[in-house]
């Protein structure tokens, strides 16, 4: 799944796979887990693809029958292992496309981008997840990347940024929803806004 699959890619995407297995991280899982059902629910089509880094399936929501899970490389049991760049999917072809924290820690995130529009059908939706960089989150980030731990040594993408890829491919944007507020600091609470009404 990485753009380009070395060991040291490899191993940096799964210490962050290992940062979701946290109890930080299970909680950010079940904030965007809520989040992503009820999105997901309202998407339909023939075709659905998680480009992610974590090893489950997070569409168990969505109504599409065929879903396809993308692995990060032959160790893990997705059906099929694809860099990023180069997916084994026709043009126009997929209706929903599901990029889960990926985009922050891949040298070509835009690359990425162009393949998955590729892609994607003209009518079709993408779901992108990402740490936004304009936050606490961010603030933390700064002094965090020091330590080389994971998730902070990612490239947290703005939200502004990704826009403007996004409005360069041709997409339109729907929307842009924040979830997670306040520092990520262990034994505090998260503060979370309250989708049920806002994804309505």
């Amino acid at each position: 799944m990485p753009n380009t699959v070395t060991k040291e890619s490899l191993d940096s995407l799964r210490d962050v796979r290992g940062w979701f297995d946290s109890a930080l991280g299970e909680r950010v899982m079940q904030i965007e887990g809520t989040i992503l059902d009820q999105l997901l629910a309202g998407y339909f089509g023939y075709n659905l693809v998680q480009a992610g880094i974590l090893p489950d399936a997070l569409y168990d929501a969505s109504p599409i029958q065929n879903k396809i899970l993308l692995g990060l490389d032959a160790s893990d049991s997705a059906p099929i292992v694809a860099r990023a760049t180069e997916l084994p999917f026709a043009d126009n072809s997929i209706d929903v496309i599901l990029v889960h924290h990926l985009l922050d820690f891949l040298d070509s995130p835009l690359d990425t981008l162009r393949e998955l529009a590729r892609v994607s059908l003209p009518m079709g939706h993408f779901i992108i997840t990402g740490f936004n960089p304009i936050s606490l989150w961010g603030l933390w980030k700064s002094v965090a990347n020091r330590t080389g731990h994971a998730p902070w040594y990612g490239k947290f993408i703005r939200p502004g940024r990704l826009m403007d890829w996004l409005n360069a491919l041709n997409f339109t944007i729907d929307r842009a929803e924040y979830c997670v507020f306040g520092l990520p600091i262990l034994g505090k609470p998260l503060k979370v806004r309250d989708f049920p009404q806002e994804l309505s």
